[in-house]
């Protein structure tokens, strides 16, 4: 009655905090609109002001921290606002507060589209890994290396067909490993992190570096609390699978940790005995008695075992000092024999000069001046039988925070290695044996203010790569430095950084981020960015291999991938290599219909230059393969060549319906990649697909999509997603859907739930088909006329059950 008599309808009453809930007192909070008030939060970080009606802006910054404006939406009534400000020193590559109305949706003012997948997602479908969460992001393209199989490994791609084009990191650590310029990230198992962060395309704020253009998947590990909380958790599922894991997270006085320990077995979809046949075009001759290029028995498995750990540390000298230590440690070793063995997929064969006895066809359709004869081997199981994958991955950070004059000195020390050993016949660049260390030093300083904040500073970082086929190791030096900043002007925010990175193996790079936000009206932001960014060359890309000679001709490197269809072996170096470059343009808006429903879309186009793709010298098969092949073999060669367009947009829709405890996010991509200015003879270096200018790149699906709801009252709780994959997908498949859910039920501190993945069995099965997957159109080999190129055909597990019981105090 009170406030009604003044004309002032509404209180709003909120908290100001760190992620792990602890108060932060003094910090400054403005609220402006049909009038301003500003006021500052009390020792317990509370806070609390008088408004007339209407929308308004909430601005918040403390030092030390991060600050955050937001739109209230609609306040008509007493009001609850929860700010969250993340530390100078956050776990996230883009330093971005929360704020909360009431539990309902604010808009969004990010000048770049960043999509977040909470722990509490993960967990409502009952994800064991983060991979399966990610699908839902349709700026993700997530590529199988060798088959769809859970026990192979599992990269991911951001706006194109490169996954080293994109940044992996924990916690802001570069994982990223200097063999294939990715990171395996299959087994990275859900209790190790509170959520994962995918951030698109050129951010000005972006606090790693310029060395990306796609932009940045960003594992975010468990953080400590304020309370104290601890999990238990065991499952029990198809295929033979289990997995128990615990977290434990808190604050002791003034140290608050956080623990994770994770076991996942798998029995796997396939465990049997079969005949395979050996990759050779060599004749045979099995009834004389003779063993050569005959087939032989294996046992054919799929059994993954993964083990992690995680312990994150971070002790509070002040409410703006502390210094922490993280470890994160994952190993898993899996049997990728029903992976590597596929099955022959096309009856027939075509190739220059006549018949031949190719137990693996590369095309199914004869091309100008070939033959066609029927595939000896057709249906049967090709490839070289036994095959064990083990992964290592360990990633230790230290870092430290405190006040400095008017701002923030930030000190990190990083360490980490990525190592895979394998056993058997490799197929692909992902199954050679190597070792990838890093070091990385930073230091930065940086202040926060009413509207604005700024920082500059860098880091040293060193890098070397071990492995099959290398002399002693490579190395590289990297010297990066940076200086960004952002201002609020009324409805217009600004932001801008600049970037100077030095690399031993190549030079200078320097490059330029800007970005703009601009209100219309309370419910309506756009944005745009424009900026330039780098690929650089990886280690294994510039290393020369010492030529192998047998007999006068070229031969495989041993322990590297065979040659592929062209006679080519994969796997040389180019010393000469330089880093490709990218502009980027951005434009996007967002629309808040209510508090409980918005709109974000978002435009984009990358221009590549100096691309970094494989050169087939001589043209390929004609001149290589069989009897027309002087020398064998010959290497393909990485160089820079040609140029590429990244293009498409970005749709995400929210709704929340608060009667009906109910939540869905909408989301759609159309991502357009094709090369350009070429020449003939190239190819992909991660798809491996012949390049033809203006065709789409192979395996990176035109559109994109996803549905997840969840629900949950009275204890119960559910959740479902659906995942769309377009025309020209990783799996070679026509257009699919897969379908995941959960249901459960909580009683106090316990909790059941069961989930299921691929529901209805989409493209699913134990083996891939090779060269029987949908044809891409591109150049013929050695003819470079256009037509159907045969691809591999890959499937998924199929639906899949758990049983999760899990206790929380």
């Amino acid at each position: 009655m009170f406030h009604t008599l003044l004309g002032v309808c509404c209180l709003i009453v909120g908290g100001v905090h760190t992620p792990s809930g602890a108060p932060i007192a003094q910090a400054s909070v403005l609220i402006s609109g049909p009038t301003s008030r500003r006021t500052q939060s009390d020792a317990k970080g509370g806070f609390s002001l008088s408004v007339p009606p209407g929308r308004y802006d909430l601005s918040a910054s403390a030092r030390g921290y991060a600050s955050v404006t937001v739109n209230t939406g609609d306040i008509v009534r007493d009001s609850h606002i929860d700010v969250v400000l993340e530390p100078a020193n956050s776990p996230k590559l883009r330093t971005i507060g929360q704020v909360t109305v009431n539990g309902s949706i604010v808009l969004d003012r990010n000048v770049i589209p960043e999509v977040s997948v909470s722990r509490t997602q993960m967990d409502a479908l009952g994800y064991t890994g983060v991979l399966d969460a990610l699908q839902e992001v349709p700026s993700v393209v997530i590529h199988r290396t060798d088959s769809g199989a859970p026990s192979t490994p599992a990269v991911v791609s951001l706006r194109g067909p490169d996954p080293s084009e994109a940044m992996v990191t924990l916690d802001g650590q570069q994982l990223n490993d200097g063999n294939t310029g990715d990171l395996d990230i299959s087994q990275f198992l859900v209790p190790a992190f509170s959520s994962v962060n995918v951030s698109e395309g050129l951010g000005p704020t972006d606090l790693e570096g310029s060395n990306t253009f796609g932009g940045a998947v960003n594992f975010v590990s468990l953080r400590p609390t304020q309370e104290q909380h601890a999990s238990l958790s065991g499952s029990l599922g198809s295929y033979d699978t289990s997995q128990s894991w615990l977290n434990a997270t808190g604050t002791l006085g003034k140290l608050g940790y956080a623990l994770a320990g994770d076991s996942f077995q798998s029995g796997g979809q396939v465990n049997q005995e079969a005949l395979v046949y050996p990759f050779s075009d060599a004749p045979r001759n099995c009834t004389s008695g003779s063993a050569a290029n005959c087939p032989f028995l294996a046992h054919l498995g799929s059994t993954i075992s993964a083990r992690l750990g995680l312990v994150n540390l971070d002790y509070n000298f002040s409410q703006r000092a502390d210094a922490g230590f993280r470890v994160f440690t994952l190993g898993n070793v899996r049997d990728e024999s029903s992976a590597l063995n596929g099955i022959a997929g096309n009856a027939y064969c075509s190739f220059p000069g006549g018949p031949s006895d190719l137990p693996a066809c590369t095309f199914p359709a004869p091309s100008p001046g070939a033959t066609a004869a029927p595939n000896p081997v057709y249906g049967q199981h090709i490839g070289t039988g036994d095959a064990t994958f083990a992964q290592s991955v360990r990633a230790y950070e230290g870092y430290s925070r405190s006040v400095l004059g008017a701002g923030t000195l930030v000190a990190s020390l990083y360490a980490g290695d990525d190592n895979v050993d394998f056993q058997g016949g490799a197929i692909s660049p992902y199954d050679v044996v190597h070792a990838d260390k890093r070091y990385n030093e930073g230091l930065s300083w940086g202040r926060a203010f009413d509207g604005g904040e700024f920082s500059f500073g860098g880091y040293a970082r060193q890098e070397s790569l071990t492995g099959v086929g290398i002399a002693g190791s490579v190395s590289q030096s990297i010297n990066s430095y940076f200086a960004r900043g952002a201002q609020q002007f009324g409805n217009l925010r600004l932001s801008a950084g600049l970037y100077d990175a030095h690399y031993s193996t190549f030079g200078n790079n320097v490059d330029w981020r800007l970005g703009a936000s601009y209100d219309i009206g309370r419910s309506t932001d756009v944005h745009a960015s424009a900026g330039t960014g780098f690929r650089a060359p990886l280690l294994i890309e510039r290393y020369y291999y010492p030529p192998v000679i047998v007999d006068g001709k070229l031969q495989p490197n041993p322990g590297l991938p065979p040659m592929d269809s062209n006679c080519v072996v994969p796997g040389q170096g180019n010393p000469a290599e330089q880093p490709e470059h990218a502009t980027e343009y951005e434009l996007g808006i967002s629309h808040l219909f209510s508090t409980y429903s918005d709109l974000d879309v978002s435009l984009y186009r990358s221009n590549l230059r100096d691309t970094i793709e494989n050169y087939y010298p001589g043209g390929g098969a004609e001149s290589f393969c069989g009897k027309n092949s002087p020398n064998g073999f010959v290497y393909e060669i990485p160089i820079n060549i040609g140029n590429a367009v990244y293009e498409g947009t970005e749709v995400r829709f929210k709704q929340i319906f608060p009667r009906q405890h109910l939540a869905a996010v909408l989301s759609y991509g159309l991502n357009v990649a094709f090369p350009y200015a070429l020449g003939p003879f190239v190819s992909n270096p991660t798809s491996g697909g012949t390049l033809v200018d203006y065709e789409q790149f192979l395996q990176v699906p035109q559109q994109q999509g996803s549905a997840a709801l969840s629900w949950g009252d009275g204890g119960w709780h559910a959740a479902t997603a659906f995942t769309f994959a377009g025309k020209n997908n990783t799996l070679n498949q026509s257009a699919y859907t897969t379908v995941d859910a959960a249901v459960g039920k909580t009683w106090g501190p316990a909790d059941f739930t069961i989930a299921a993945t691929n529901v209805f069995n989409a493209v699913s099965g134990p083996f891939t088909y090779i060269a029987s997957g949908v044809p891409y159109p591109g150049l013929a080999p050695a003819h470079q006329v256009d037509t159907g190129l045969p691809t591999n055909r890959l499937f998924v597990q199929p639906a899949a059950i758990r049983f999760v019981l899990t206790v929380k105090t």
